[in-house]
């Protein structure tokens, strides 16, 4: 789902990567290209178990969480992500196979995604983003 309002949704990410490293305009402008907001609504899945982690989740609003449920049915939380965070299971990722666990929205979320191809555009177009790829 996204929501025609969505759109000036990138400046909190751009703010973000500024607390990192500089930014020029062009910068800028290929982040605002290379990332897409999308509404996840509450109890929403971003991932499921075995599925393939297609996308970096940037959070502009709300909550996320990742989980994973046993199979006695215990359910053990590895993450909540709120606003200014990231959020992946970046082995799927990565890799390219399947998560060993779930990631869904605990309210109604608002995120910045960016796929594998277009990191790797990124990464190519301004290096820079490699080095401070750590934190996200």
């Amino acid at each position: 789902m996204k929501p025609d309002n969505l759109e000036t949704s990138i400046e909190p990410l751009i703010n973000y990567f500024e607390t990192l490293i500089p930014l020029n305009n062009e910068e800028k402008e290929l982040v605002n290209k290379m990332f897409h907001p999308r509404l996840f609504r509450k109890r929403q899945y971003v991932l499921q178990e075995g599925d393939v982690c297609t996308q970096f989740n940037f959070i502009v609003r709300g909550c996320l969480r990742s989980y994973k449920i046993d199979e006695k049915g215990y359910t053990y939380i590895l993450q909540f992500a709120a606003e200014d965070n990231w959020i992946n299971d970046l082995g799927s990722f990565h890799g390219v196979k399947p998560s060993a666990f779930n990631i869904d929205a605990l309210e109604d979320t608002v995120v910045l995604q960016i796929s594998r191809d277009d990191l790797i555009t990124l990464y190519n177009q301004a290096p820079k983003f490699t080095a401070s790829s750590g934190c996200w």
